[in-house]
């Protein structure tokens, strides 16, 4: 390690782990525990009086960057879908440079994992100013987004070791899904099996993580080195492959495609070869008929097809299934990350990669990331 007095803090763990376990599986498997931390009586109540706070305004605009405003698209949906306000997730830079109308009227969420994502913070900046209610979600108690947000979703454990965040998304997500669904109950939307689910999505996530892993390692070490692999999902696990297609470039540098399933089958599909592994959500919901349509014409193809699904029957033709839990739609990608995950790690190992680092242990990509304008 070259220059090592230039390193900041933050990027030192890249360097201290050298095999199994990386720090990336340390925090993935923190998940749950971080999960609680959002569910404790003090996290429920505050998350209520926000709620309280915002239940007049008239549309819901999310941002983030990362993995944070994949969070932000599976976010939309639920306050669109049990909140009954017009929801829109955005990039926060695209946000914070082509901003929308009308911000005097509405609500704005920045979700930023360490709470120091310039370009959120310049959202909340713009948002303010315009007269907007602004909502911070963030691992981060002390950090500036904490002190800039009229109003702060905190808990989750602090800022993950690794460079690449996993435990982040999922917590980010259970914190506006509970936001979302109280918002729901105060306009008298029938929403208690669902913020019942939501109360117990640490212990059923456990438990997804416990079952799947000898599957995703299994998947890992299936594939060749120059397999590519693609990602299709719709509704709000659009976010999920956007994310798992993210974590699959900065973990293992893998030639990696996220698609909206719709927009997967207008094209893109043709570049798919035998080697390849594509992973399908088929979640009973509008998509599910597609998404099982998909895979049954895709498989002419021959490539693998891992199948994550919450039909209890299956879907046929597949190499690979994944069953999730049994809950609405809507909050379904607070599981549907997790196997994803733990593959995406799996395959690090079996590359021999370490999966902490995003590749700047090589001075030339530290140097670049170090100069990258934020």
């Amino acid at each position: 390690m070259n220059n090592q007095e230039q390193i900041p803090d933050w990027m030192l763990p890249i360097f201290e782990r050298t095999e199994h376990p990386f720090y990336v599986w340390e925090e993935l498997m923190k998940t749950t525990e971080c999960m609680r931390l959002v569910l404790t009586d003090q996290g429920l109540s505050s998350i209520s009086t926000i709620a309280n706070s915002i239940i007049g305004t008239k549309m819901v605009h999310m941002l983030g960057c990362g993995s944070s405003y994949f969070s932000a698209i599976a976010g939309a949906y639920v306050f669109n879908g049990v909140a009954g306000l017009p929801a829109f997730a955005y990039n926060a830079f695209e946000f914070s440079a082509y901003p929308p109308a009308n911000l005097s009227e509405s609500t704005v969420i920045g979700i930023s994992h360490t709470g120091g994502t310039a370009v959120v913070l310049d959202s909340i900046t713009l948002s303010e100013k315009q007269g907007a209610i602004s909502i911070g979600i963030t691992d981060v108690d002390h950090s500036p987004l904490a002190h800039s947000a009229s109003h702060v979703i905190k808990g989750g454990g602090g800022r993950e070791k690794p460079l690449p965040k996993t435990r982040s998304f999922t917590v980010s997500l259970l914190k506006h899904f509970l936001l979302a669904v109280e918002i729901g109950l105060k306009r008298g939307q029938n929403l208690k099996e669902m913020k019942a689910h939501l109360l117990e999505s640490p212990e059923v996530a456990q438990q997804i993580l416990d079952e799947n892993q000898s599957l995703s390692r299994e998947i890992a070490s299936s594939l060749c080195v120059n397999s590519k692999i693609y990602l299709f999902g719709a509704g709000p696990n659009t976010a999920c492959v956007m994310d798992g297609a993210l974590k699959l470039q900065e973990m293992v540098q893998a030639n990696a495609y996220a698609f909206e399933l719709e927009e997967g089958m207008h094209g893109p599909w043709v570049t798919m070869e035998p080697e390849d592994l594509l992973v399908v959500y088929a979640i009973r919901g509008p998509s599910f008929e597609k998404a099982k349509g998909f895979i049954s014409a895709i498989a002419a193809v021959g490539a693998k097809i891992w199948v994550l699904t919450d039909d209890p029957k299956g879907i046929p033709g597949v190499n690979y299934t994944t069953y999730l839990p049994n809950v609405p739609e809507l909050i379904s990608p607070l599981y549907s990350m997790l196997p994803v995950y733990e593959f995406v790690y799996h395959l690090a190992l079996a590359r021999e990669i370490k999966p902490d680092s995003m590749r700047l242990t090589d001075d030339r990509y530290r140097e670049a990331r170090l100069n990258l304008p934020r």
